[in-house]
């Protein structure tokens, strides 16, 4: 089956859905151990997330105000790094531990949705892709240096 540029490639989608699970198998039993106002707030800033993303998606799908695709990768990495040091015990503005829960678990739900969906680029992208049925065509800092290698190889066999 071959693999066109929209398109994950094998490993790259595999390792997407690897790292996803083994994310939500990390996360998933810390919601069994928090209050359940702990896991609402929680689920407040993933929804959150997703429309941050979401704005992010418009931008970049719509070309406003020259937010281009590379500078997007990096507001989008930014972005759940900004939220995890939010939460950060001395810092605290999320509460302890709220944002970086929060983050885990965005980051992996994206990655499954990502795999799932054989969808290139960056991952934190998979959500509101999937919502507004378009693909952002942003780089990832990770996963798109892995799926270019891929398809490099493969493309010399």
């Amino acid at each position: 089956m071959a693999v066109t540029e929209d398109q994950a490639p094998p490993v790259g989608r595999a390792l997407r859905i690897l790292i996803g699970l083994l994310l939500m198998i990390y996360v998933t039993p810390v919601y069994f151990r928090v209050p359940l106002r702990i896991s609402v707030s929680v689920l407040l800033l993933i929804v959150g997330l997703i429309g941050a993303y979401s704005l992010i998606h418009i931008f970049i799908s719509r070309q406003i105000m020259g937010f281009g695709r590379s500078l997007g990768a990096f507001v989008a990495v930014g972005l759940l790094v900004a939220i995890c040091v939010a939460s950060f015990p001395r810092i605290a503005i999320l509460g302890r531990g709220e944002g970086e829960l929060a983050a885990v678990t965005f980051l992996g739900i994206s990655l499954l949705v990502a795999g799932s969906r054989a969808a290139p680029g960056c991952e934190l992208m998979a959500i509101p892709d999937l919502l507004w049925g378009e693909h952002a065509n942003m780089p990832c800092l990770i996963s798109s240096p892995v799926d270019w290698l891929e398809r490099k190889l493969r493309g010399k066999q």
